[in-house]
């Protein structure tokens, strides 16, 4: 009886690893057609448990000539995917709050994000386990700016790869389940 819950527990853990994912992304910031400095950031997409996926960009940063300005963290949840082609695709547009950032280097009060209060974003993002493609607007029309942010990452290792075959999936799962149950 204990081998059988085990094997449930571990095959939990092997589908909540499918439904989260960090992609170690590449940076690059245009304000209205300017590119501001290219950076690396950690992006994190997941699914939540009514199938719809959250992404998560968190201590965002500009950097325009040395000079490195706080914006802090977009967020958007609870977005409806579409599977179609080996990938999922995920569209928001919708104004959101930018959070304070936690990254210690700068303080709550830093952050400029929470000073513009709500901002319309526009956020398309395809990604497959191993792979982020996304592209984020935010519109300051007060500011008369448009700030592009574009994403491109890739994960750097699949949590729950039991068999290391690249890909967690039902496999893993079976592997798992068979070590426990020796």
């Amino acid at each position: 009886m204990m081998k059988k819950f085990l094997a449930l527990v571990a095959a939990t853990c092997c589908t909540l690893a499918l439904s989260a994912t960090t992609y170690t992304s590449h940076l690059k910031v245009t304000i209205n057609g300017i590119s501001a400095e290219e950076d690396q950031v950690q992006v994190d997409v997941n699914r939540t448990s009514q199938g719809t996926y959250n992404l998560s960009l968190k201590n965002f940063c500009l950097t325009v000539e040395g000079v490195t300005m706080p914006v802090g963290n977009i967020e958007v949840n609870d977005v409806a995917g579409v599977d179609e082609f080996g990938y999922t695709t995920i569209k928001f547009d919708a104004p959101i709050n930018i959070t304070p950032g936690n990254d210690g280097e700068h303080s709550e009060g830093e952050w400029i994000g929470p000073m513009l209060g709500e901002v319309p974003i526009q956020l398309t993002a395809r990604f497959i386990d191993r792979a982020l493609d996304a592209n984020i607007d935010i519109v300051l029309a007060v500011m008369g700016q448009t700030i592009n942010v574009t994403l491109f990452g890739i994960a750097p290792e699949l949590k729950g790869d039991v068999d290391h075959n690249m890909e967690v999936n039902i496999s893993d799962v079976n592997a798992v389940v068979n070590e426990i149950l020796k």
